[in-house]
């Protein structure tokens, strides 16, 4: 180029070994290491910086943040630290959104403008919207697929209910779900934000698509009532105690910023992941709060108890096979079973079929086994007997060996007697179960229970139940015969040397699993159960110091920390003891409980109380949590395998915590899912097309009528 301009000479040729050495000096500079400079935080209260991960993030962003806006840099973790990256975030379409979302949060519910959009809407419109409300609730209160709310909608505007047709597809039907449960969490928040103290249950169990669910309840006691709800299921990726604890941490935060500083026990089935003494989830929990108590569940320590004492029993294990080949002679064979029902109604009794005697509820399904054996025996007998008298053409002969030895079983008297005994010992056993898994069941009276059940028991060893009783006088009065069916000569001393072992066991088996509710604090919780306090105020001078003294020391801390004076306890609970013996009839009323105490009391000791809802916050067992699972079976069956475990936790909670039908009311949600809106919600949106359609729609029938 420089050829064709008068004037320039030939520019110097550069060389290249200087170049070389150019490039080789570029080569080893290293490249700029770039800072976080503090002052990009002026007038940005959003932007934060995390020095363990070098990063920079929008705290605004990483909250409020959409499933589909994740993956922003900013909401991740931004590392190029430059201003012009922070600029563009600043003035992008989704930082915008989620500081309108944060705002809309942050202002009083009435004042902001969605929900004065809400209160401004017709009357025809929010009767729409509420009705939409209650199907969406209806669904989830009853367990069906939100497919169904598109054809509910459907005949609702057949009925003449004006829906419009905005809002009237699944995805909608899903999102009116959430808000719904958002709104009983809200609830479950505005009463935990009350107490002073509180419990968790927990539970894992696998659902239909092979996933470990984490279930969590949360107990606890205000003014003397107790409370107790389901508060969230997480799915775990691995059932060890590391993961299952951060799933509880994640699930109580959610209801409950302060849990940790509020809670005093865990309550778990006792699995070794669970209450493992150095890596339990319980420890994991617990920290360094040496207060915080872990409890096994005392209804299955039950459970194991009776399962202990019939160990190598040699009866009872003849009990066992005998119930158990008869369920599934009968089970599984449908002519069988219909001979049967002929049977009994030949005799002019009601059918009672055998069942099986395994199941969630093990001792109850053994009862009921045993006692359809018992109350079916004539039919049951009568025919097995036919089974072997009919001809080999039409009964197969293993059918008839099977029906033979379980006839010949049948009609040994030491084999009915013992049943009748078991049946008695199972009644009380049930009984105990059953009253070890109420919802508000305390420690004290979980104690009571199990008391009295092993008074019995001991009692057995000496004379028969009522059962037993009536078989044993009905073979004495028809010469050994029971209920027409001729016996077999008995053995009484084999019964009894059976009895006495059985009984023995099961004593010595529920001693030592619940020997720590005779000790320590858990003994100690007595007092709270009226039933254990003396008839006389002179006898009760001294009741409880022992017990309220232990109470206050092992969990003093978390007393200080809740601003309560621990060393008033002490006079206050003379006070109570004073002002509660003034009053005999109080005591004496059947209805006496711990919420009419605060009430007439609480001003004058409210230490002392504040310790008793400590103490009725202490759960007895998980019965709940088994609850919750049996609900989780249900709604989350083979067909609905997919459901995520956000969405199965709002149905959960829909299912497990809100009002019925015909008690719900949508206001509270539907505030909830309007204040949630960046924009105004148009509810009428689509309308005016649809009322479009239905007036051409109309036009056209009246024309075919003319």
């Amino acid at each position: 180029m420089w050829r064709h301009i008068p004037g320039v000479t030939e520019p110097k040729r550069k060389n290249t070994e200087e170049i070389g050495d150019k490039e080789g000096e570029t080569s080893t500079k290293k490249a700029k290491v770039r800072k976080f400079s503090e002052k990009c935080k002026t007038d940005r209260e959003w932007l934060q910086y995390d020095d363990s991960t070098g990063v920079m993030f929008c705290s605004v962003c990483r909250t409020h943040a959409k499933e589909k806006q994740r993956g922003n840099s900013f909401v991740v973790g931004n590392k190029t630290m430059k201003v012009e990256t922070i600029r563009e975030h600043e003035g992008s379409r989704c930082h915008g959104v989620c500081k309108s979302v944060a705002r809309a949060q942050s202002e009083p519910l009435f004042s902001q403008p969605a929900v004065a959009a809400l209160t401004c809407l017709s009357e025809e419109t929010r009767a729409k919207l509420r009705a939409m409300f209650r199907t969406a609730h209806a669904l989830a209160k009853k367990g069906r697929p939100f497919t169904d709310y598109e054809w509910i909608c459907d005949l609702d505007e057949q009925k003449g209910i004006a829906l419009g047709a905005t809002y009237r597809n699944k995805t909608q039907a899903k999102e009116f779900t959430q808000y719904i449960a958002e709104a009983e969490r809200d609830e479950i928040r505005q009463m935990l934000k009350k107490t002073r103290f509180l419990s968790i249950m927990s539970d894992g169990s696998t659902d239909s698509s092979v996933k470990e669910e984490e279930l969590v309840y949360v107990r606890w006691s205000h003014m003397g009532k107790i409370e107790s709800r389901f508060v969230g299921i997480k799915s775990v990726e691995k059932a060890d105690a590391a993961h299952i604890t951060s799933t509880i941490r994640e699930i109580m935060v959610r209801v409950c910023e302060e849990w940790e500083s509020k809670l005093v026990a865990l309550a778990t089935d006792g699995a070794a992941v669970m209450v493992g003494a150095k890596s339990g989830v319980v420890s994991r929990l617990k920290g360094d709060r040496a207060y915080i108590i872990g409890i096994h569940c005392m209804a299955h320590r039950q459970e194991l108890a009776f399962m202990d004492a019939i160990k190598s029993h040699a009866m009872f294990q003849r009990v066992e096979e005998f119930l158990s080949g008869l369920y599934t002679f009968y089970h599984a064979s449908p002519l069988n079973r219909a001979n049967l029902v002929n049977s009994f109604q030949a005799l002019g009794h009601k059918p009672l079929v055998p069942t099986r005697i395994g199941g969630t509820r093990w001792v109850g399904h053994l009862l009921r086994a045993l006692d359809h054996f018992l109350r079916g025996f004539q039919g049951i007998v009568q025919h097995l007997e036919q089974i072997q008298s009919c001809d080999a053409a039409n009964v197969r002969g293993v059918q008839q060996a099977k029906a033979r030895k379980y006839y010949s079983t049948a009609r040994e008297a030491v084999f009915i007697r013992f049943c009748g005994f078991l049946h008695d010992t199972l009644t009380h056993l049930s009984s105990l179960s059953v009253s070890l898994q109420r919802s508000t069941i305390t420690i004290a009276e979980a104690h009571s229970c199990l008391s009295a059940t092993q008074a019995v028991l001991k009692k057995y060893k000496t004379r028969e139940g009522p059962m037993q009783a009536a078989m044993t006088k009905a073979m004495r009065d028809n010469n050994n015969s029971y209920e027409g069916i001729s016996l077999t000569s008995s053995d009484s001393q084999t019964l009894v040397a059976s009895r006495v072992k059985l009984l023995d066991r099961l004593v010595e088996s529920m001693t030592d699993r619940f020997q720590d509710v005779s000790v320590g604090v858990l003994c100690a919780t007595k007092l709270v159960s009226f039933a254990n306090w003396p008839e006389s105020g002179d006898a009760a001078a001294d009741f409880g110091d022992t017990e309220v003294e232990t109470l206050v020391n092992h969990f003093r801390p978390v007393l200080e920390t809740c601003g309560i004076h621990a060393e008033n306890v002490m006079d206050q609970w003379t006070v109570l003891k004073s002002f509660m013996y003034q009053e005999p009839q109080f005591l004496s009323h059947p209805h006496v409980s711990w919420a009419t105490v605060n009430r007439s009391h609480q001003h004058s000791c409210p230490d002392l109380l504040a310790v008793i809802d400590l103490v009725l916050s202490l759960p007895a067992s998980t019965a709940d949590c088994e609850r919750g699972f049996s609900t989780m079976k249900m709604v989350k069956s083979d067909w609905r395998s997919s459901l995520l475990s956000d969405t199965l936790s709002d149905l959960l909670i829909i299912q497990l915590c809100s009002p019925d039908i015909k008690d719900f009311d949508p206001r509270t949600a539907m505030m909830l899912w309007h204040e949630s809106s960046v924009r105004s919600r148009r509810p009428d949106y689509m309308d005016g097309g649809a009322k479009r359609v239905s007036e051409r729609v109309s036009a056209e029938d009246s024309d075919e009528e003319f």
